[in-house]
């Protein structure tokens, strides 16, 4: 494998992968995709994930799982040896091992190996005990509290997106340790769990609270969203943007007059009339048509199509989503890549390795003790660090190196925040003509993201969505279309490492700033975009945005309670999809100027990374002509799995009965022996028929209970469970504030507030953020005169064009609201969010619980 894939990102890394389960052996997929010799080491009955589906119908029996084929392509196998002495010569020898928390290791790890742990939870708090499933942590993150409909059960998604989330992050986790280990020449423990994998990429919940108690709930049309079903298929529409072109599209040019429509705010508050108005004229047009004219007035929407119908479609065929990979007797479905990193290969690799194949593992020790012979001065200059000499504010793994941020809304910046984290200089290009959508309107928008639902004079500064995506970060207030811009933006570029841009394509090449112009002032400079769609097919120049590209990876057509309406996960999933992946691809690239000295053009499709999410149902679909057909919270693994009523309005607690054992300790509890000796619950299928009886009595038994502790008392008992919680519960999470997850930090202009950290654990150099985010154009002076060495006088003359501005073009010209400022430092409640000084963790003793307080304000949608 070290000799095919030579030119590789990731070429000459050796990874033994000892787990067991979907998010280590994902994280250890993507290490062999670009380019690492990956070994899976697994017990003689096979690791865990051989037994799980959907299966396909060809192939060794033992690798029929869709799931395990998918985690496992591109990779070798052994099966352990009695005295374990294969494993413990190979995790001597790995640069990565991959373990689960529950698996000690085989023996002593080198100094420079990074060891990634995986977990369902931190090993100490509330939670150290507790089972997880996909459902559980769903419920916990409260993602699942926001999809569905209102009138109806919560729904946790579908297949395992939980679980890829934390084995992205556990790759990100390595790759950054890596780039440290580059200087330092040591390894270190990298430690990934679910629970808080899953709260990271929820939005903004724990800000959104504490701006204005409030947080979301479950709505049909959140936003400017609507889902319509059509003549053929239903289609999503997000419309934030080019408000005429929307009502032309539907040809109801006569909204544009009416006075409830005429601002941003208002028509917000309005957008349940134009989407009944919307649903009219849809329903006799095929979506598809009505998809191709929204997207020619610059409007992001899609068709809701089956999987049946995407793998098929030109695009997926232009892109070559869909590839095979060889085995000895047989070939399988595989997926392309999540992502490219110029122009090094990704591959598929062989089939995923049968049982049988596994058992011989002699030539897999010759290659490892050959590669680790060879390495000598070719590893150490391979691991050369890059020469940078910036400072970073936090020793994280990524300090000294300087990062461009050019995205907007959710996915983008959350790519640069993550990169900020992990210990980057992060400098965010606010553009004053077209400003970051999440700093919201000039003239403010809705009012629960600000804080106290108070604009202030300023509300560009003040806004949720922002503060909470640019935490860590500096901001230059830069319009690229002005004269001296792009001077500025290539001074800058010739001193840093990575620019991120989730414009749609080919804006970068227009504004003068793409890889070729970049790379002409620094060679070594990586260059990461993010299109919602890979280039070369017909889709290829859509406009995307989080919801209407969770329709158009195939996920939406997933979800549903059975009755033929599509839903979308609450939070828009595919932005943090996204972004994860952008910083995958951003350390991939790096690790691989470490060996080459040369930058290169990174791509993330976004809805080609979601797409992997769902990747065992895109193979069974590829390989059997079926999917998975939803019907809500029903899963062929476990019954009962569904969400039921607690006390109080919209609370509930989700169950997931996966043993006989976990079935009788349920029965058990509720005090119902009659349900344990029926025989319409004697099995899991059975219980699955009989499911809405079955339903009704422990929804009886649930609803007189509260649902935090009915979860304690389950979970005790060793079932499954978890309250389904809502914003408020995951901003008052113990075991998140008890790990420093939840930290305090205090804006200028919007005070004193909690937000959400993120889900990276490296123990040696942790990173993290101590500030929050900036001020439109906070940092103009000390990015001009400090680190490009700009005269007073060369400053002047770029604020004198426009070219630099501390303010948003449409916004007034005002003096910036000053920490006394009533508008700029809005009354805080001492008792939810006590005076801690910025930076510092929240912990249980400083922020005590507001569980039996009403909050102020319920459901902001």
């Amino acid at each position: 494998m070290r000799d095919t894939l030579g030119t590789a990102a990731l070429s000459g890394l050796r990874v033994l992968d000892l787990s067991g389960g979907i998010a280590g052996q994902y994280c250890g997929k993507l290490l062999a995709g670009f380019g690492a010799d990956c070994v899976l080491a697994e017990p003689v009955a096979g690791t865990p994930t051989r037994s799980l589906g959907p299966r396909t119908t060809h192939g060794p029996r033992s690798s029929r799982s869709a799931l395990f084929r998918h985690l496992n392509q591109g990779k070798s196998a052994i099966t352990t040896d009695p005295d374990g002495e294969r494993v413990r010569m190979l995790a001597a020898l790995a640069d990565v091992v991959i373990r689960d928390q529950t698996s000690p290791l085989p023996g002593a790890l080198g100094a420079g190996t990074i060891e990634c742990v995986i977990a369902e939870f931190p090993d100490s708090g509330p939670y150290a005990s507790w089972q997880g499933t996909e459902m559980i942590h769903q419920a916990l993150s409260g993602t699942m509290y926001m999809t569905g409909w209102p009138d109806r059960e919560p729904l946790y998604g579908i297949g395992y997106r939980g679980y890829y989330a934390t084995g992205t992050t556990a790759f990100i986790s390595v790759l950054a340790a890596l780039h440290e280990r580059a200087r330092s020449g040591l390894g270190q423990t990298v430690t990934a769990t679910v629970f808080e994998a899953n709260a990271a990429i929820a939005q903004n919940l724990v800000s959104q609270y504490s701006y204005n108690h409030g947080y979301e709930t479950r709505r049909q049309y959140p936003g400017f969203l609507a889902m319509l079903r059509c003549k053929d298929h239903w289609m999503v529409l997000f419309a934030i943007r080019h408000w005429e072109q929307l009502l032309a599209a539907f040809g109801l040019q006569h909204l544009i007059g009416d006075q409830r429509l005429a601002r941003q705010s208002s028509r917000l508050e309005n957008w349940s009339v134009v989407v009944a108005q919307m649903q009219d004229r849809a329903a006799s047009v095929a979506a598809s048509d009505l998809v191709a004219a929204l997207q020619r007035a610059r409007i992001s929407a899609e068709v809701v199509a089956p999987l049946s119908d995407l793998i098929t479609s030109p695009q997926w065929q232009a892109r070559r989503l869909l590839r095979e990979a060889a085995g000895r007797r047989h070939t399988e479905a595989a997926l392309g890549p999540p992502f490219t990193v110029g122009d090094t290969p990704y591959s598929v690799g062989t089939a995923s390795p049968s049982l049988r194949t596994a058992r011989h593992g002699r030539a897999i020790e010759r290659r490892w003790r050959q590669s680790a012979a060879s390495d000598g001065a070719a590893d150490a200059a391979r691991h050369a660090p890059f020469p940078s000499p910036k400072a970073c504010p936090t020793e994280g793994a990524l300090s000294g190196l300087r990062v461009l941020d050019l995205t907007t809304a959710w996915a983008g910046p959350l790519a640069a925040r993550s990169l900020a984290h992990l210990g980057a200089e992060v400098i965010k290009i606010d553009a004053p003509s077209h400003m970051d959508a999440w700093r919201g309107a000039t003239e403010g928008g809705a009012a629960r993201h600000y804080p106290d639902g108070q604009h202030g004079a300023h509300p560009w500064n003040r806004c949720v969505l922002f503060n909470t995506q640019g935490q860590g970060k500096l901001s230059l207030g830069l319009d690229l279309k002005m004269p001296g811009a792009r001077e500025v933006m290539l001074s800058l570029a010739s001193a840093s490492d990575v620019l991120i841009s989730n414009f749609t394509p080919g804006v970068l090449d227009r504004l003068g700033i793409g890889y070729a112009d970049l790379c002409a002032v620094n060679p070594q400079i990586i260059v990461v975009e993010m299109p919602a769609f890979g280039p070369g097919g017909p889709d290829s120049a859509h406009q995307g945005m989080g919801k209407t590209m969770e329709a158009a990876c195939g996920m939406a057509t997933l979800m549903g309670y059975g009755d033929g309406s599509p839903v979308l996960t609450g939070p828009a999933y595919l932005d943090p999809i996204g972004g994860l992946n952008a910083v995958a691809a951003t350390l991939t690239a790096l690790y691989n100027r470490s060996r080459t000295g040369t930058g290169c053009r990174v791509e993330i499709p976004q809805t080609e990374a979601g797409m992997h999410w769902i990747g065992e149902q895109v193979l069974q679909q590829a390989e059997t002509g079926t999917s998975w057909r939803p019907v809500g919270n029903a899963v062929p693994y476990a019954a009962p799995h569904d969400a039921y009523p607690c006390q109080g309005a919209d609370e509930w607690i989700a169950i997931a009965v996966t043993t006989p054992a976990q079935w009788r300790a349920l029965c058990k509890l509720m005090q119902r022996p009659d349900l344990l000796s029926s025989p319409r619950y004697a099995s899991p299928g059975r219980r699955s028929r009989n499911s809405r009886e079955l339903a009704r009595s422990i929804g009886d038994w649930t609803r007189q209970q509260d649902k935090h502790e009915l979860a304690a008392r389950l979970q005790a008992a060793g079932v499954p469970a978890a309250p389904v919680n809502n914003g408020s519960d995951v901003a008052h999470d113990h075991a998140l504030l008890r790990s420093g997850f939840i930290r305090l930090l205090d804006h200028p202009e919007a005070g004193l507030h909690a937000y959400p950290s993120l889900s990276y654990r490296l123990d040696r150099t942790p990173g993290g953020i101590t500030r929050a985010a900036p001020c439109f154009g906070e940092h103009n002076e000390h990015i001009l005169r400090d680190l490009l060495r700009l005269t007073a006088a060369q400053v002047a003359a770029l604020r004198a064009t426009g070219a630099v501005t501390d303010h948003p073009v449409a916004a007034p010209r005002t003096a910036p609201a000053t920490p006394d400022d009533p508008a700029a430092r809005p009354h805080t409640p001492a008792a939810a969010f006590p005076a801690t000084p910025p930076g510092r963790a929240v912990t249980p003793s400083s922020y005590p619980s507001l569980r039996q307080q009403p909050p102020a304000s319920k459901g902001a949608r």
